[in-house]
C-alpha cells in the first residue's frame, strides 16, 4: 500500500516523497502537500491553493486545515477534529490514512473531470443567460466497490478458467492413450512367436583379416548397455547413416562377413546357443516392452502430476489470497502501529535534527542579533555625536554670543565710564535674538556704501555679505518695532499724555482693517485661493443621519416602512456594495463573464470583518435575485424550453470598455474581494453616494451600522462635505468643551503656491475665510444604540469621556448632533423615537406618529410592541430643543434653559404618562423665555450700528474686472516694498549716525589726555636745582643765612613751576574749545535730524498713496472704471548746510538756518549747558515740519471727503422710483439695482472711514517720529555733553595734582634745606606726580640704640611682625589653613625671592635671602614630609623658635582653658588667652628684652586660631604643639588633649596590664558563651519534660509577679547592670563579678576624666579617693595582679582616632572628590577591625595601635607629630 501511495503521488506532484516517519508527518503536517495534490485533480484551484501558507507557524497551520477541511467535504471525506489535531501535530499514521482515503476516492477522477468541467461549464453558462433552459441533473450508476487487494485475481481470472479447460482437456487424453496402450500391448502378447535360426555358414576368413578384423576391434570395442526403446531406435537410425558413409570396400565387406561369420559361426555350434538365444531374446523382449510400459506410465504420470500440482497452486493462491482478506485488518493495525514507531522515531530524529537546526539558527541570530546591537550602538553613539556636536555648537555659538555681549558692554562701559543707554543694548539684544555677530564684521560700516569695496578680493566680498545679512536684520527687526509700536517706539513712552482708548486710536485701528480688506481683496484678485475639492454631488437632503448598533435586519426593514412617508431611504452597506458589483457585472455581459461567486469570495477573505460583510452581501444578493426573477417571470412569462436566444455582444471586443462610475467602483470592489482584500473606507464612501445617486425622489436618507470608527467618519465626512474632519491627534480631548475648542480652532493645511504672496507685511486680513471656519458635519443626526441587561440600572450620561464612549460619540457629541441611548428591547415606540431623531423632528410639543410616518404605519407595523417601556437616551447636546447648534460652549457654565431641557429629555420614559401634566407648563415656560431671551437680544443688535470696519462689519461687495484688480494689487506691492525699502534705509543711516557717538567721545578723550599729559620741563628744572643744591658746600650749608638764600631759590623754583602749570592748563581748555568749534555735533545732530524729516516725508507719501488706492479701488467698485486724477505729494523742509542764494558763484554760502543752529549749539556747549528739549535748536525744525505735514494730510482728507460726499448724493439719486408691476420688466433687475446701490452705499462708508483711520494713523505716525528724534537727540547731546564736561573735570584734576606735586617737591627741599642733607636724585616730578624712592632711607636718625624698643632677634629668626603679615598672605591663598604642597612652595619662593618691599620692611629675614629657590622644595620636604598637602599654620609655628610643651604642661593649659570655656564650645576670648601663663614665657622672661616678643607671640598665636573676632579655637591650639622628636609620643599627646588624660602608647609599660585586660575579657566571653549553651540545653530539656508531661492539657499564660523580699535586691542588681552597661552582667560568674567591677570602675574613672566640664576646684582629689576600695578586691584575689593606674588612659574609642587623624591629617583621612575611601582609610578601618575584639565596648589600646606598621608608617611620613628646629633645617639648606 505504501508503494502504491508513494508512487502515486510522485506521479501526481511531479517529485519524489521521502516515506520516513518523522520526515513524512512534519513535511504533510501544514497542509500544503494536500493541497497540492486537491490541485492536481482540480479540486481547487490556483487562487483558493494561495491561502494554504507553506510554513511551520502553528495559526498559519490550523488556519490551512480548517480550509482543507471545507474542500475535503466536496469530495466525501470528513476528518474529525481529533484527526484534524494529530495531523496537525505531525502524526503519520493518520496522515497515511487520510492520503489513503484521498487515493481511493481521487483514483477515477481523471476520468470524469472533463466530464464534470463540461457540466460545470454548462451551468455557468445557464446562469449568466439568466437562467433560459430547464436543465434536469442525470444521475448515474455507480461502479461496484472492488477492493484493491482482490484486484489482481479479478484480473487473473481468464488465466484461471484456461487452467482449469486444460486441466480436464489433459485428463481425458491421458485416459484415451492409456486405454489404446494397453489394447496394443495385449494384442503383442497374443502375437509372440519363437525365432528360429537359419542353416547357412558364414565364409572362412584368413588370418591377415582376422588379426587386422581383431585390431579393429579392440580398437573399437563394442559397448553394451541397458538402452531402452527409444535409445535402440535412435543407436539403429545412426548406425544406419554411418553405414551410408562407409565406402563399399573390400575390406569392410570381408569385415562385415568375418563378423557375421563369427556370430554365425558361435550360433551354429551348439543347440544350447539357439535355446538360450530364443530364452534370452523372449526374456528381453517381455523386459524391452514392460520396461516400455513403466516409461509411458511414468511420463503421463508426470503429465499428470504437473497438471495436478499447477491445479494445488492455484487452490493454494486462492487460499492465501483469501487469508490475506481475512488478515488484512489485523496486518494493518500492526502495520500501523509499526508505522507509528517508526514515524515517532523519525520525528523524534527529525526534531532532533531540527533542534539542532533551530540552535544553529539561534546561534546565527543571536550573531546577528549581536552584530545589529553592536552596529545599532554605533550608530546611536553617532546619533548622539552629532547631536552632542549640533547641541555643543548651538551652546557655543550662544555661548560666543553672550561672551561678545558681555565684551561689548565692557568695553562701551569703559568708553563711557558710566551707565549704557539702552539704545545701545536694544540694539545688541535684537543682535543676538537674530543670531548675528554683535561686533561689526566690517569696519567701518559706513564704507559699505561705496562703490568700489566690490572690486576687491573674494574674501572682503564674503565680509560685506555678512555685514550686510548683519544691517539686513537690524533693518528688519526695526522696522517691525517701529510698525509695531513696540519697544522704543511704544507711544506711551514716546508721546506725552498718550491715551491709548481715545476716538482718534479707535478710528485709526478701523481704518486699518478697512486697508486690509482692500489689500486683501485685490490680493486674491491676483493670486486667487486653490479650489477646495468639491462635495458630493447629492440634493440638499433635509434628513442626513447616522445610526450604528442596529442589532437585526428586520429593525431595519421596519425603520424604512416609518421614512417612506418622509422619503427618507434606508441605506444599507450590503445594498450600497451589492449595486456596484451587479453594475459592474450588467455592464460587463457581452464581453467578459463576471461571476459574483460570494462563496469563493468568503473562502478567499482573512478578517472576520469580511467575512461578515460578505454574508450580508450574499444575502442581500439572493434577495435581489429573487425579486429580480419574479419581476422578470411576472413581464415576460414562462418561456418554453429548448428555444435559443441570440447572443449578441455588447460591445466588439476591439473597442475599449468604458464603465459608468459606479461600475467602476464595483470592478474595484471585486477584485478586493476576489484576492482576499478588505473593503476600503474610501470605497465604501463612494460606492455609498453612487447609491444615493441612483435613488430618486427621495428627501434624506439614513445610513445603517456605518461609520463604527473615527477614521470612517472622517472619510465619510469628506466624501459627501468636500472637507476632512481633523485628525485625532490633532484635537484635544480631555472633555467635551476642549474637544469643541480643538475643533473649532483646527484648520486644514492646504497646498497653495500663493499663500505668501497674499500676505501684506503692513495690514492684517479682516476677512473671515471659509478655510478659517470651524468644521461643520455634513450629517444631521448621530445615534448609537447601546444594548443593555437591565435598561433601569443604566446612568444618564451627561459627560462623555474615554470611558463610557468611543472618540465618535464624543466628536458627534462636540458637534451637537449626538442622540445615543440605551435599549433592551427595540419596540415600536422606541423605534418611531429613533425614526424622529432620523427625522429631525425636535418641536415642542411633540407631534404623533401619525403626523410623521401616516395613519396607522405604526399600527400595520409588524414589529413586537409591549406595554413595559424601557427606554433611556443618552443626550449629549442640550440645544437639540431649538434645533441643531454648533456654537461653542463656554468652559465649566451651563444656563438653566440646557440643562432643564436635559433633564426632561432624558427621563425614563416610565414615568412618563405620569408627569405629563407637569411637563407641558415647564416646556411652555421654557419656550417663552426662551423667546423673550431672543427678543432681547434681537432688538439690541439692531439698536447698535456697527462702524465700517469693525469685526461684524460686512464689506460691500461690487466686483471689479479683473485686470483693474490685477493693476491694483500690482501697485499696492510696489508701494509697500517702498515704503518698507526706504524706512529700513532711514533706520540704517540713523542707526550709523548713533553708533558714531561712542567712538567720537573716546576719541576727544583720547586727544585731550594726549595734550594734558604733554612732557614739560619740570623736571629739568628740579633737576637743576638739586644739581645745584648738593654741589653746594656743606660747611656752608647749616648757616642761616645760606638756609634763606637756598629757601628763597626754593619760592622761585614753586611760582616757576606753578607758571608752567597754568600754561598746561590754559592750552588744555583751549584744545577743548578748538573740538567744541569742529561742530562735529553739529553736523552729526543736522544729518539725525534730516533722517527723521525723510522719515516723516516717507510716511506722507505713503499716505498720499493709500489715499489714492482707497480712490482707485472703491471708484473702480462704483464707477466700474479707475479715476484719471493722481494726487501729488507735499515736500518737507530740511535742514542744508550749503545755500545756493549766492548768485555768481558755483556754489552757494553756509544756509542761515544751519548757521543758526550751528551757533546757538555751540553757545551752549561752550558755556557747559545740558542740552534738553527746552534748549535744544533742533526742535523748531522738527516741529514746523510734523505740523505742515498734518496740515497737508489734514486738506487732502477734507478734498476727499467732499468727493465722498458728491459720490453719496450721487448713488443716491440714481436710485430708480418705484414702477408698478406691470411696467418693471423683472424682479430680478430690480433686486440687482438694489442690491448694487446698497453694497455702493456700503462702499463709500467705508471709504470714509478709511481716509479718517489713515489721517490718525498719519498724525501719530507723524508724532512717534517727531519725539523719538527728540529722544534720541538728547541721548547724542548727553554722550556728546558728558563727554566735553570729562574732559574739564580731568583738566582741573590734573591741574590741582601739579600743584600739589610742586608743593610736596618744595616741602620735601626745605626740609633738606633745614636739615642740611643732600637731596638724593631719585626726586621725579613728572606730570602731576611727586615720587621718592621707597627704598632709601631719606632722613636718618641722629642716634640708633636702646631707644627703639624693637625685636631682639637674630639673623635667621623672624620678627613677629612679618610672621603676622605672612599670616595674611597665607591665609588669602588657603583660608582654612591647608594648602597644596606645590602651592605653597611657589608662594615661598614669591615671597623670599620675588617679594616686593614695602616701608615695614622683607617679609623675611636677611638669611633667608640667601636660600636658592630650587632648595625651596628641599626645605618643605624637610619641615612636613611626603604629603601632597600642608598646614602653612604649623610652618609660622616653626617659625617661632619657641619650645613644644609637654603632655602635662598641655593638659594644665586645657584644663585652664576648659575653666574658662563652661558651655563647652571650645571657644576662648583673647582676653582669657593673654591673662594665662604659656609654658614657653618663663623662659623667654629670663632674657632681657623680650617681654615685648612675648606679648606680640601670644597675639600671634591668638590670631593664628581665630575663628571669629576676639574668639580663638583652644583645642586646634593645643592641637598644633601636639608635637615632639618622637611622632609616635606627639600622637599620643594629641589623643591625651582628646580624652583629656594622659595616654599610656608605650607597649613595654603598659604590657602587663593590657594583657591582663585582655585575658579577664576573654575569659568573660568564654564563661558567656559556655553560659549561654547551657541555658540552650537547659530550655530544651525543660521544653521537652512539659511537652512530654503537659501533652492533652491546655496552657494558660500568667502574668509573673515577684516576691516582695527578692523586689529592692534584684532591683539593685537590675541598676549595677544598668551601670555596667552590659545586657548579659546576670549571667556572669560571681567569681568574675570582682573583675568585671573592677575594669568598670576604671572605664567609668576614665569616662568621667573624658567630659569636657571640668570646674577648676576638681583637681586630682577625686582620683585619689577612688584608690583605695581597688586595692581592697586586689587584696581579695589573693593574687598579684597588674593594676591600671587610673591617672592612665590605656584604650581609647574609635570614633576619637578618626576624629584626631582627620582634623590634624585631613589630607589623608577625608574623602576625595573623586575617591571614595582614601587608602589610609581603608588601611586604619582594617587595624581598627583587628583591634577591637580587645575590649567590650570596641575600644582601641593606643600601645597596641601605635605598634601597627602602617600606623607608624603613616606618623613618620607625614610628620605632622614632629618637632622641628626650624633654624637647624634652614642649615641643612645652606650646606
Amino acid at each position: 500500500m505504501a508503494e502504491v501511495l508513494k508512487e502515486w503521488l510522485s506521479q501526481r506532484l511531479q517529485r519524489p516523497i521521502n516515506w520516513e516517519a518523522e520526515e513524512f508527518g512534519n513535511k504533510m503536517k501544514n497542509g500544503y502537500i494536500i493541497s497540492c495534490v486537491l490541485r492536481s485533480y482540480h479540486i481547487i484551484d490556483d487562487d483558493k491553493h494561495y491561502f494554504i501558507r507553506d510554513g511551520d507557524n502553528v495559526e498559519e497551520i490550523k488556519n490551512n486545515w480548517k480550509l482543507l477541511k471545507d474542500w475535503l467535504k466536496t469530495i466525501d471525506i470528513t476528518p474529525s477534529d481529533a484527526d484534524i489535531k494529530s495531523m496537525i501535530e505531525g502524526r503519520g499514521s493518520t496522515l497515511l490514512r487520510l492520503f489513503y482515503q484521498l487515493f481511493l476516492h481521487l483514483d477515477k477522477k481523471d476520468r470524469t473531470n472533463f466530464v464534470k468541467r463540461e457540466r460545470k461549464m454548462a451551468s455557468n453558462l445557464v446562469e449568466k443567460i439568466d437562467h433560459r433552459f430547464t436543465i434536469s441533473s442525470v444521475f448515474e450508476e455507480p461502479e461496484p466497490f472492488v477492493d484493491d487487494l482482490s484486484r489482481p485475481l479479478l484480473n487473473e481470472k481468464k488465466l484461471i478458467e484456461w487452467q482449469k479447460i486444460k486441466s480436464q482437456q489433459v485428463k481425458d487424453t491421458y485416459d484415451c492413450i492409456r486405454h489404446k496402450y494397453s489394447k496394443m500391448l495385449n494384442e503383442i502378447k497374443k502375437k509372440s512367436i519363437p525365432v528360429q535360426q537359419s542353416g547357412e555358414r558364414p565364409k572362412r576368413i584368413s588370418d591377415k583379416d582376422k588379426k587386422d578384423m581383431t585390431k579393429f576391434g579392440l580398437k573399437n570395442p563394442c559397448k553394451f548397455e541397458n538402452m531402452t526403446y527409444e535409445k535402440l531406435i535412435d543407436l539403429e537410425q545412426k548406425a544406419n547413416e554411418r553405414k551410408k558413409t562407409f565406402i563399399d570396400s573390400e575390406w569392410a565387406q570381408k569385415y562385415m562377413e568375418n563378423l557375421h561369420t563369427k556370430i554365425n559361426k558361435n550360433s551354429d555350434s551348439e543347440e544350447f546357443h539357439k535355446q538360450i538365444r530364443n530364452v534370452i531374446s523372449g526374456t528381453l523382449w517381455d523386459m524391452t516392452v514392460a520396461e516400455e510400459e513403466s516409461n509411458h506410465d511414468t511420463e503421463l504420470a508426470k503429465k499428470v502430476m504437473k497438471l495436478s500440482q499447477f491445479e494445488k497452486q492455484m487452490v493454494t493462491q486462492i487460499m492465501e489470497t483469501r487469508q490475506q482478506a481475512r488478515n488484512l485488518v489485523k496486518n494493518r493495525i500492526t502495520g500501523e502501529a509499526e508505522f507509528t514507531d517508526q514515524r515517532t522515531n523519525q520525528f523524534n530524529q527529525y526534531f532532533d535534527n531540527l533542534k539542532e537546526e533551530i540552535a544553529l539558527g539561534h546561534q546565527e541570530i543571536d550573531f546577528e542579533e549581536q552584530r545589529q546591537k553592536m552596529l545599532h550602538k554605533r550608530l546611536y553613539a553617532e546619533k548622539m555625536k552629532r547631536k552632542r556636536q549640533h547641541y555643543y555648537e548651538i551652546c557655543y555659538d550662544t555661548v560666543l554670543a553672550i561672551v561678545d555681549y558681555a565684551t561689548k558692554f565692557a568695553y562701551f562701559k569703559l568708553l563711557l565710564e558710566n551707565d549704557i543707554p539702552d539704545h545701545f543694548i536694544h540694539e545688541w539684544k535684537n543682535l543676538f535674538f537674530k543670531k548675528q555677530p554683535i561686533f561689526d564684521i566690517f569696519e567701518p560700516t559706513e564704507n559699505i556704501l561705496k562703490d568700489n569695496l566690490y572690486e576687491e578680493t573674494n574674501t572682503e566680498e564674503e565680509i560685506i555679505r555678512l555685514e550686510l545679512v548683519r544691517q539686513q536684520a537690524m533693518n528688519d527687526s526695526e522696522f517691525i518695532e517701529y510698525h509695531n509700536y513696540m519697544y522704543p517706539w511704544i507711544l506711551s513712552t514716546l508721546i506725552p499724555n498718550y491715551d491709548p482708548d481715545s476716538e482718534e486710536r479707535k478710528f485709526e485701528n478701523l481704518g486699518s482693517r478697512i486697508l486690509g480688506h482692500v489689500v486683501y481683496t485685490l490680493l486674491e484678485i491676483k493670486y486667487p485661493y486653490p479650489p477646495q475639492r468639491p462635495p458630493a454631488e447629492l440634493p440638499n437632503f433635509v434628513s442626513k443621519a447616522l445610526v450604528r448598533g442596529v442589532p437585526d435586519k428586520s429593525i431595519t426593514v421596519a425603520m424604512q416602512i416609518l421614512l417612506k412617508a418622509r422619503k427618507i431611504h434606508v441605506v444599507r452597506i450590503e445594498a450600497a456594495v451589492n449595486f456596484s458589483l451587479r453594475k459592474f457585472k450588467v455592464e460587463m455581459i457581452g464581453c467578459t463573464d463576471i461571476e459574483l461567486s460570494f462563496d469563493k469570495f468568503l473562502m478567499a477573505a482573512q478578517e472576520e470583518e469580511d467575512k461578515e460583510l460578505i454574508k450580508l452581501l450574499k444575502a442581500e444578493d439572493e434577495i435581489i435575485s429573487k425579486s429580480s426573477e419574479a419581476i422578470m417571470a411576472a413581464i415576460t412569462g414562462p418561456q418554453p424550453p429548448n428555444v435559443k436566444q441570440t447572443q449578441t455582444p455588447k460591445t466588439i471586443p476591439e473597442e475599449e470598455i468604458v464603465l459608468s462610475h459606479a461600475a467602476d467602483l464595483g470592478r474595484y470592489a471585486y477584485n478586493s474581494l476576489e484576492a482576499g482584500d478588505s473593503l476600503t473606507d474610501y470605497l465604501i464612501a463612494a460606492m455609498i453616494v453612487e447609491y444615493l445617486k441612483d435613488q430618486h425622489d427621495i428627501n434624506g436618507f439614513v445610513i445603517i451600522n456605518y461609520p463604527n470608527s473615527y477614521h470612517e467618519a472622517q472619510i465619510l465626512e469628506e466624501t459627501f462635505s468636500g472637507r476632512c474632519p481633523p485628525d485625532e491627534k490633532e484635537l484635544d480631548d480631555s472633555d467635551d468643551v476642549y474637544l469643541e475648542e480643538s475643533i473649532v480652532k483646527h484648520r486644514k493645511v492646504e497646498n497653495d503656491p500663493f499663500k505668501e504672496l497674499r500676505v501684506s507685511k503692513l495690514v492684517n486680513d479682516p476677512h473671515k475665510k471659509i478655510r478659517d471656519q470651524p468644521f461643520e458635519s455634513y450629517f444631521t443626526c448621530y445615534l448609537n444604540l447601546k444594548e443593555s441587561e437591565d435598561i433601569l440600572r443604566e446612568f444618564v450620561i451627561w459627560e462623555l469621556n474615554e470611558e463610557n464612549s468611543d472618540f465618535i460619540d464624543r466628536f458627534y457629541a462636540a458637534l451637537g448632533i449626538n442622540y445615543s441611548m440605551y435599549y433592551e428591547v427595540i419596540e415600536k415606540e422606541q423605534l418611531g423615537l429613533i425614526c424622529k431623531y432620523i427625522i429631525g423632528d425636535h418641536s415642542m410639543p411633540m407631534k404623533s406618529y401619525e403626523n410623521l410616518f401616516g395613519e396607522n404605519v405604526m399600527s400595520t407595523l409588524d414589529f413586537p410592541s409591549s406595554d413595559v417601556r424601557k427606554m433611556r437616551s443618552k443626550i449629549v447636546k442640550s440645544e437639540i430643543m431649538n434645533g441643531k447648534s454648533k456654537e461653542k460652549i463656554p468652559r465649566g457654565s451651563k444656563s438653566r434653559l440646557s440643562v432643564t431641557t436635559e433633564l426632561k429629555l432624558v427621563k425614563s420614559t416610565d414615568s412618563k404618562s405620569e408627569n405629563t401634566a407637569d411637563e407641558e407648563p415647564s416646556i411652555k415656560m421654557i419656550n417663552e423665555e426662551f423667546e423673550n431671551k431672543s427678543s432681547k437680544t434681537s432688538l439690541s443688535v439692531d439698536e447698535i450700528k456697527l462702524l465700517a470696519g469693525e469685526e461684524n462689519w460686512n464689506y460691500g461687495v461690487i466686483p471689479i474686472a479683473e485686470i483693474i484688480g490685477t493693476a491694483l494689487a500690482t501697485c499696492w506691492e510696489e508701494i509697500e516694498k517702498i515704503y518698507i525699502n526706504d524706512l529700513q534705509q532711514l533706520f540704517y543711516a540713523k542707526r550709523l549716525q548713533m553708533n558714531l557717538v561712542v567712538p567720537y567721545t573716546r576719541f576727544i578723550k583720547d586727544k585731550m589726555t594726549q595734550i594734558i599729559t604733554l612732557p614739560s620741563e619740570k623736571q629739568d628744572m628740579v633737576y637743576q636745582f638739586q644739581k645745584d643744591y648738593n654741589d653746594f658746600e656743606n660747611d656752608w650749608r647749616d648757616v642761616n643765612l645760606t638756609k634763606n638764600e637756598w629757601h628763597c631759590r626754593i619760592k622761585e623754583l614753586q611760582d616757576k613751576l606753578y607758571k608752567i602749570c597754568d600754561e598746561r592748563k590754559i592750552y588744555a581748555e583751549k584744545q577743548r574749545q578748538s573740538l567744541i568749534c569742529e561742530n562735529w555735533a553739529v553736523e552729526e545732530l543736522t544729518t539725525l535730524a534730516n533722517t527723521y524729516i525723510s522719515c516723516m516725508q516717507t510716511e506722507v507719501n505713503h499716505s498720499f498713496l493709500i489715499f489714492q488706492v482707497f480712490h482707485d479701488f472703491y471708484f473702480a467698485m462704483i464707477k466700474r472704471l479707475p479715476p484719471n486724477d493722481r494726487l501729488s505729494s507735499k515736500e518737507l523742509s530740511k535742514i542744508f548746510r550749503d545755500s545756493d542764494e549766492t548768485s555768481g558763484s558755483k556754489k552757494g554760502g553756509e544756509d542761515k538756518l544751519y548757521r543758526h543752529l550751528k551757533n546757538a549749539f555751540q553757545e551752549l556747549q561752550l558755556k557747559n549747558i545740558e542740552i534738553d528739549y527746552s534748549n535744544n535748536p533742533f526742535n523748531m525744525v522738527l516741529e514746523n515740519n510734523a505740523k505742515f505735514a498734518l496740515k497737508v494730510i489734514k486738506d487732502t482728507n477734507d478734498s476727499y471727503r467732499s468727493l465722498i460726499a458728491r459720490e453719496y448724493s450721487e448713488v443716491s439719486r440714481n436710485v430708480t422710483a418705484p414702477k408698478k408691476r406691470d411696467e418693471i420688466s423683472s424682479n430680478e433687475s430690480v433686486n440687482e439695482e438694489e442690491i448694487f446701490k446698497q453694497n455702493a452705499l456700503k462702499c463709500i462708508e467705508e471709504w470714509s472711514m478709511a481716509i479718517n483711520g489713515e489721517m490718525f494713523r498719519l498724525n501719530r505716525r507723524i508724532l512717534a517720529l517727531q519725539y523719538k528724534c527728540f529722544q534720541d537727540m538728547k541721548l547724542f547731546n548727553d554722550c556728546i555733553y558728558k563727554a566735553f564736561m570729562d574732559i574739564q573735570n580731568e583738566i582741573n584734576n590734573y591741574y590741582a595734582n601739579e600743584i600739589k606735586s610742586v608743593d610736596r617737591l618744595c616741602k620735601y627741599m626745605q626740609m633738606a634745606v633745614e636739615g642740611g642733607k643732600r637731596i638724593p636724585e631719585s626726586l621725579i616730578l613728572e606730570h602731576d606726580t611727586f615720587v621718592i624712592d621707597p627704598n632709601l632711607l631719606q632722613f636718618e636718625p641722629e642716634s640708633v640704640g636702646d631707644n627703639i624698643k624693637n625685636d631682639v632677634i637674630s639673623e635667621t629668626e623672624f620678627k613677629i611682625g612679618q610672621l603676622g603679615r605672612l599670616r595674611s598672605q597665607l591665609k588669602i591663598v588657603a583660608p582654612v589653613g591647608i594648602a597644596l604642597q606645590q602651592a605653597f612652595v611657589y608662594v615661598l619662593q614669591d615671597f623670599i625671592i620675588f617679594g616686593k618691599e614695602s616701608c615695614d620692611g622683607p617679609l623675611f629675614p636677611q638669611a633667608w635671602k640667601q636660600i636658592d629657590p630650587e632648595q625651596v622644595l628641599k626645605l618643605t620636604y624637610l619641615l612636613f614630609g611626603e604629603t601632597a598637602y600642608v598646614d602653612w599654620r604649623d610652618f609660622l609655628i616653626y617659625c617661632l623658635n619657641v619650645r613644644f610643651p609637654s603632655v602635662d604642661e598641655l593638659l594644665h593649659l586645657r584644663k585652664r582653658f576648659r575653666c574658662y570655656d563652661l558651655e563647652s564650645t571650645e571657644l576662648i576670648s583673647r582676653n582669657d588667652f593673654l591673662a594665662e601663663t604659656l609654658w614657653f614665657e618663663k623662659e623667654l622672661d629670663c632674657i632681657d628684652n623680650l617681654g615685648l616678643r612675648i606679648n606680640l607671640i601670644k597675639h600671634f598665636l591668638f590670631e593664628l586660631f581665630e575663628t571669629a573676632e576676639d574668639v580663638m579655637n583652644y583645642s586646634a591650639f593645643l592641637l598644633a604643639f601636639c608635637k615632639s622628636n618622637n611622632p609616635i609620643e606627639g600622637f599620643a599627646k594629641a589623643l591625651s588633649m582628646a580624652v583629656g588624660k594622659k595616654v599610656c602608647f608605650c607597649w613595654e609599660e603598659c604590657k602587663d596590664v593590657i594583657c591582663e585586660l585582655i585575658k579577664v575579657k576573654m575569659y568573660k566571653d568564654e564563661c558567656l558563651a559556655r553560659a549561654l549553651e547551657s541555658t540552650n540545653q537547659f530550655i530544651e530539656t525543660v521544653l521537652t519534660n512539659v511537652i512530654n508531661t503537659c501533652e492533652g492539657t491546655t496552657l494558660i499564660e500568667l502574668e509573673y509577679t515577684e516576691p516582695l523580699p527578692d523586689t529592692e535586691k534584684k532591683g539593685k542588681k537590675g541598676k549595677k547592670a544598668k551601670k555596667l552597661d552590659s545586657p548579659q552582667s546576670a549571667r556572669i560568674p560571681k567569681s568574675q563579678k570582682s573583675l568585671v567591677s573592677r575594669s568598670k570602675m576604671a572605664q567609668s574613672v576614665t569616662d568621667v576624666k573624658m567630659t569636657f566640664i571640668c570646674p577648676p576646684c576638681e583637681a586630682e582629689v577625686e582620683t585619689v579617693e577612688e584608690k583605695p576600695p581597688e586595692k581592697e578586691e586586689v587584696q581579695e584575689e589573693k593574687r598579684e595582679v597588674p593594676r591600671p593606674d587610673p591617672n592612665l588612659v590605656y584604650a581609647v574609642s574609635q570614633q576619637t582616632i578618626w576624629n584626631i587623624l582627620r582634623v590634624c591629617l585631613p589630607w589623608h583621612f577625608e574623602l576625595l572628590p573623586e575617591e571614595r575611601v582614601t587608602q589610609y582609610v581603608r588601611e586604619l578601618r582594617e587595624i581598627l577591625l583587628k583591634l577591637e575584639v580587645d575590649t567590650d565596648n570596641k575600644d582601641i589600646y593606643v600601645a597596641k595601635l601605635v605598634t601597627e606598621p602602617a600606623i607608624c608608617k603613616i606618623l613618620h611620613k607625614t610628620k605632622k607629630f614632629y618637632a622641628i628646629n626650624i633654624n637647624e633645617e634652614i642649615q641643612k639648606v645652606f650646606l
